[in-house]
């Protein structure tokens, strides 16, 4: 199949894909023929961070490469709102046969994520957004995937879960993504009789407007963080998405329960 149809006539959940590496993934997934879900907390979130788009939303501009698509806004960390957001799916489309579970980040201050000392308020909502909203997802999202037999399901996880950054920060971001791989290996033990793949993947930094308002911008942590990487520049969003081109099309067909590192040679093992 040509590659520009690989995924038609599939549909595609992403979660966080308002802006950032999450709409990356879904316009890469709708390129591919794919229909498509977007899914945020908030659907209009790239104007916080002054994100441009090519149309008002990106739901519309998952529309205009001729897929269908439909926005729904729902936090993943809630449970009930997660049920919903999969009833209303099924309900419009029938059938779900990919999900990205790219919502996430760390709630808190960066100068404040230490292990010894984060917040329990941040801690719990770090997890819930990374770790639990992961889970919830792949839960509700299990049993439709194994009534059709097919499904893969790719979740984010970061270098933080894979290796303790420099000074311990990101303590409880690294703590919940390090949940998210091991979610990941168990989850696709238990999916690959029914042809569902599960996998990870682990972005290095990448050049985000959140990022690069929140992090790259304070002074000397562009260049600390670059001297980590062998290829000398930071991620595109779209070096991401082609990852995970790859797990939900037949290139990955032989791959489960693995988390890929994506980050440009950060992680040397």
């Amino acid at each position: 199949m040509r590659g520009e149809h690989k995924l038609k006539g599939k549909l595609a959940l992403v979660t966080g894909a308002a802006r950032g590496i999450g709409r990356s993934h879904a316009l890469r997934l709708a390129r591919l023929g794919a229909d498509v879900v977007i899914n945020d907390i908030d659907l209009q979130s790239h104007e916080e961070f002054g994100e441009k788009l090519s149309a008002p939303t990106v739901v519309d501009e998952v529309r205009g490469l001729g897929v269908r698509c439909i926005g729904i806004e729902a936090d993943v960390g809630n449970r009930k709102q997660v049920e919903h957001m999969f009833r209303n799916v099924l309900d419009e489309f029938g059938h779900i046969d990919i999900l990205i579970n790219n919502a996430g980040g760390l709630v808190g201050e960066v100068s404040e994520s230490f292990a010894s000392s984060v917040s329990e308020a941040d801690l719990r909502a770090t997890i819930d957004r990374n770790l639990m909203g992961t889970i919830f997802c792949c839960q509700e999202v299990a049993e439709p995937m194994k009534n059709q037999g097919w499904g893969r399901i790719v979740n984010t996880a970061s270098q933080a879960g894979l290796q303790a950054q420099q000074g311990g920060v990101y303590a409880s971001y690294g703590v919940a993504k390090a949940g998210v791989i091991a979610f990941t290996r168990y989850l696709a033990q238990e999916l690959a009789p029914y042809g569902i793949t599960v996998n990870c993947i682990a972005p290095g930094y990448v050049s985000t407007n959140r990022l690069e308002k929140r992090v790259f911008s304070i002074p000397g942590w562009r260049e600390r963080f670059l001297a980590q990487i062998a290829l000398g520049r930071m991620a595109e969003p779209d070096d991401i998405s082609k990852v995970v081109e790859f797990l939900v099309t037949d290139l990955g067909d032989y791959v489960t329960g693995q988390c890929l590192s994506a980050c440009g040679g950060v992680i040397k093992f």
